[in-house]
């Protein structure tokens, strides 16, 4: 803590308080589940124990791991929450975790490319104008994502999925759940592709830089991994 801190909280300011010490080493593991299945599961039932055993025992540290394969529940999905969550996640492992915080682990598949749960106005109707030009049936998008003019400035905001698809969250009728389950993920695929070929459209006439294009090109592994969303943190608060 530097004098001029110091000399502050004597004054009786409380507003640039530091953090208090960390007793935690808490992180967050990403990766696609599929082709990770058998590298999570063993690092959960052999290594993981010996991490918190080791940090325990030697530095007095508290070892957490959050895997998000068993964190994320149908209400996350069905409000297109999940990306949200995660990322809130990992900021809470930066905030809470006195050493490594993130850790990724990268195989041949390139993970879940979620489409935006909000867009802001302009650039929908930019997107949307771009399908029309080309002669694009953009009857699926304005289904999905509805005109929030609350906020400012206006968004459109992806539905719920069961507002529109009233038994994805069925689980008395799991037959009718099911139905309405593959009838989203179709419908997922199509409003990828229309987003995509609009967002590409519209890069390629100079309405839409690339990092805006790469947003609805990206996957979720991407976004968690790459430094939009990552605080650097000095060395010396580690």
């Amino acid at each position: 803590m530097d004098d001029r801190t110091v000399e502050k909280i004597f004054a009786g300011s409380m507003e640039t308080l530091p953090p208090l010490g960390s007793k935690v080493c808490r992180i967050f593991t990403s990766s696609t589940f599929t082709d990770m299945l058998m590298e999570r599961n063993t690092l959960m039932e052999s290594v993981y124990p010996k991490l918190k055993e080791f940090c325990r025992e030697k530095h007095g540290l508290e070892f957490q791991v959050v895997d998000m394969r068993w964190g994320v529940r149908d209400e996350a999905t069905d409000d297109h929450l999940t990306t949200e969550l995660c990322m809130n996640e990992i900021k809470n492992c930066q905030r809470l975790s006195m050493g490594p915080n993130f850790v990724f682990f990268g195989g041949q598949k390139y993970g879940y490319r979620p489409i935006p749960s909000m867009i802001l106005g302009s650039e929908l109707l930019m997107l949307r104008d771009a399908l029309l030009n080309m002669g694009v049936d953009t009857t699926l998008l304005d289904t999905w994502y509805k005109k929030d003019t609350n906020a400012v400035p206006f968004v459109y905001i992806l539905q719920s999925i069961s507002t529109i698809l009233v038994n994805f969250m069925n689980r008395r009728v799991p037959k009718l759940q099911a139905q309405d389950a593959a009838t989203w993920w179709d419908t997922l695929a199509k409003m990828q592709k229309l987003l995509r070929k609009a967002a590409q459209a519209c890069y390629n006439t100079h309405k839409m830089d690339k990092e805006a294009m790469h947003n609805y090109f990206m996957s979720g592994k991407k976004l968690r991994f790459f430094p939009k969303f990552y605080v650097q943190v000095k060395a010396n608060t580690r």
